[in-house]
């Protein structure tokens, strides 16, 4: 690899706050859809926002490949190293005016993360690391939560969107009994950086993408939890656990035999 993980963060911090940028200076365009379904909507902000970072990535390294939500089913030219973009996360919540939305950016070198970057614009909080490096909150560094009772430990989960019915909760179910009521916000990158502060002690969803949680994981990773697919589908879906280091056998012990 030709560059150092912090030359690369430098890059996805860029990137990711360019978007998020972009997105802000639009908010007034909320309601600029171009498909709206009930459990899906395609955002032009998210085209937008991901052709933002995009150039910002292909100015600086114009050889690296892109993988992004609004273009995964484009083959992926050859590269060993692939940035990862999701322009907003959240978008539901975006669109009805939440603040819990956010903008991802990592960067693999050979399917190992290297830097990630989460920027949550209307909250003010840049989340970011590198492999080699502490997980930040607006430069300050942050750790996960030292719970270690799995009954008082308060979870995130959301639902498939492509699966609302008894098989999204079936889990949802699960950790209401195994843990606190569990939270349901809308935003996976936001649930795990939240992690990574400690605000959550854990995170699991049964859907997810990986550009939804590629810069979060390291982000968790690098603040002293631990991340894990627990099963991989087609299409870069996958069933995805973050927790405190503490809980995440516990948690993925009782979350495991439902998959």
């Amino acid at each position: 690899m030709m560059y150092t993980p912090t030359q690369l963060q430098a890059i996805a911090t860029l990137a990711a706050r360019r978007a998020g940028e972009h997105v802000l200076a639009n908010l007034h365009r909320r309601g600029d859809v171009n498909s709206i379904l009930r459990t899906d909507i395609k955002h032009k902000l998210d085209v937008e926002a991901q052709e933002v970072a995009t150039s910002v990535i292909l100015s600086a390294f114009p050889d690296h490949a892109i993988l992004g939500e609004e273009t995964c089913d484009a083959p992926l030219p050859e590269s060993d190293t692939v940035w990862i973009i999701d322009p907003i996360d959240g978008t539901i919540n975006f669109f009805h005016g939440l603040p819990l939305w956010c903008c991802s950016v990592a960067v693999q070198y050979k399917e190992k993360t290297i830097a990630g970057a989460v920027f949550i614009p209307e909250m003010h909080q840049l989340y970011e690391a590198t492999c080699d490096g502490p997980a930040l909150c607006n430069g300050a560094p942050i750790h996960v939560s030292n719970t270690d009772q799995l009954d008082l430990a308060m979870l995130a989960t959301g639902a498939d969107k492509w699966d609302l019915g008894a098989h999204s909760f079936k889990f949802m179910r699960r950790v209401s009994e195994i843990a606190q009521r569990p939270r349901i916000l809308g935003a996976a990158a936001v649930d795990m950086c939240l992690v990574a502060a400690g605000r959550l002690d854990g995170y699991f969803e049964s859907g997810i993408y990986l550009w939804d949680v590629a810069a979060a994981s390291l982000i968790v990773e690098r603040a002293g939890g631990r991340c894990e697919a627990l099963k991989t589908y087609d299409g870069y879906r996958m069933a995805y656990l973050a927790t405190n280091s503490h809980l995440y056998d516990a948690c993925r012990d009782a979350l495991l035999p439902l998959l």
